[in-house]
């Protein structure tokens, strides 16, 4: 089909000609691609690759999206193939494998260990190599269009504050890396955290993005970079998110628990940290961009992030929750979110890497690649509807924050009882 001809407001023309292979669709992101992909973009089919079992993914679903995976699993074009894109092949059968090969026009890599716990060499395992063995399947896909791989604009944690572009920023040998890393469980010329990377699972985003393209160079990848995702605008309905998806919610939810009221408190060390954004997107408006720019036929980096919707600093971030600080009475001992004292938890410290990383590092992601979008509207919509307000988005997503707390302090009470 030629790009240009593309109705981006009528996406069902679009991908009623194409089938999906789609990983991580139980998680944030994923599930809510699902959602559009089956009941707005009418997809000719969508395999859907789940974990352990359909029953389970079917409760995560339920959980997560409770009253559409009923109406998404009705269209009959969904169809879950219980697999792991840790196992060789997926963990399919050959006779599924073939109908794959046969069919499949697009594949969306979503699926990801995004703890920030884990190491650096079970990242690789988790997140690294079933990528490269997922393209490299793909690869053999006869009537494949499009490899989307699911990074983050934070795979470039490394660079100075200033313009982060849609491109490839090469730092050390890619293979070389990698190979260390297997060999040793680490990479003995460089240390994760001196070289920029806060955690191992920005840094194995950064080193896949690499190795993709190199080792893939025919295959029409788009790597697309979506930075902390937020609460969905709309869809599949307001403010969903799975818990724990959210990276700035959580951070809200944590300040507002902690009685934490000024950027100061956060980032000491950092004072004008404060006025740095922490880029944030709904996560609606990433799954928009990404099929967008599958329409399009877009290829390489792109970035979904606060310029596609509203950037906001990290000092409006914590205002937001300052009301509910005053509101909120837990049993919880107040603490200072601070590198020394932390917040009694490992998780939460990891996190608190990356933010004052932000706080540092100044970044202008850029969004040139998605500018075009921008006055898109139907069902894949970037056009913000008039009735929408960003101000009213944002003081009801620390209202949610704030009950979150008072329910867990209260079930907190309630079990040591």
């Amino acid at each position: 089909m030629n790009i240009n001809t593309v109705d981006y407001e009528l996406p069902s023309a679009f991908f009623k000609n194409h089938t999906v292979l789609l990983t991580g669709g139980t998680g944030c992101l994923g599930a809510c691609l699902l959602f559009k992909l089956a009941l707005q973009a009418d997809t000719r089919r969508v395999y859907v690759l789940v974990r352990g079992s359909v029953e389970h993914a079917k409760l995560q679903w339920a959980a997560s999206m409770a009253g559409h995976i009923d109406g998404i699993l009705a269209t009959g074009r969904v169809e879950l193939l219980v697999g792991d894109v840790r196992k060789k092949h997926l963990g399919l059968d050959p006779g599924v494998l073939a109908e794959l090969a046969d069919a499949v026009t697009l594949v969306i890599h979503c699926a990801a260990n995004i703890s920030l716990m884990s190491s650096l060499h079970d990242t690789i395992r988790d997140n690294c190599l079933p990528t490269l063995a997922l393209a490299e399947l793909a690869s053999g896909f006869k009537h494949l269009s499009r490899f989307v791989y699911v990074s983050t604009a934070y795979a470039n944690m490394f660079l100075p504050g200033g313009p982060v572009e849609e491109r490839i920023y090469e730092t050390h040998d890619a293979e070389r890396q990698l190979a260390a890393i297997l060999e040793t469980g680490s990479e003995p010329s460089m240390d994760v955290e001196l070289e920029g990377f806060p955690t191992p699972y920005t840094f194995v985003k950064h080193l896949t993005e690499r190795l993709l393209l190199l080792r893939h160079p025919r295959l029409a990848v788009l790597l697309f970079r979506p930075t902390f995702l937020g609460p969905a605008i709309s869809q599949p309905f307001p403010y969903y998110a799975r818990d724990g998806s959210a990276p700035v919610s959580k951070m809200m939810e944590k300040a507002i628990e902690f009685g934490i009221r000024s950027v100061a408190e956060i980032m000491p060390a950092h004072p004008g940290g404060g006025a740095h954004v922490l880029d944030e997107i709904p996560v609606d408006l990433a799954a928009n961009l990404l099929l967008l720019h599958c329409m399009h036929g877009s290829t390489g980096p792109v970035h979904a992030c606060a310029q596609s919707y509203v950037p906001r600093t990290i000092a409006q971030v914590v205002a937001d929750g300052e009301p509910h600080t005053r509101q909120v009475r837990t049993r919880i001992q107040k603490q200072k979110y601070s590198a020394r004292a932390g917040i009694s938890t490992a998780v939460a410290l990891r996190f608190y890497a990356i933010v004052t990383h932000v706080g540092r590092n100044d970044w202008h992601f850029s969004n040139a690649a998605s500018r075009k979008f921008a006055e898109v509207g139907g069902p894949l919509g970037m056009k913000l509807h008039a009735s929408h307000d960003p101000e009213k988005y944002f003081a009801e997503r620390a209202m949610l924050m704030a009950e979150k707390v008072r329910a867990n302090a209260g079930a907190s009470r309630t079990s040591k009882l």
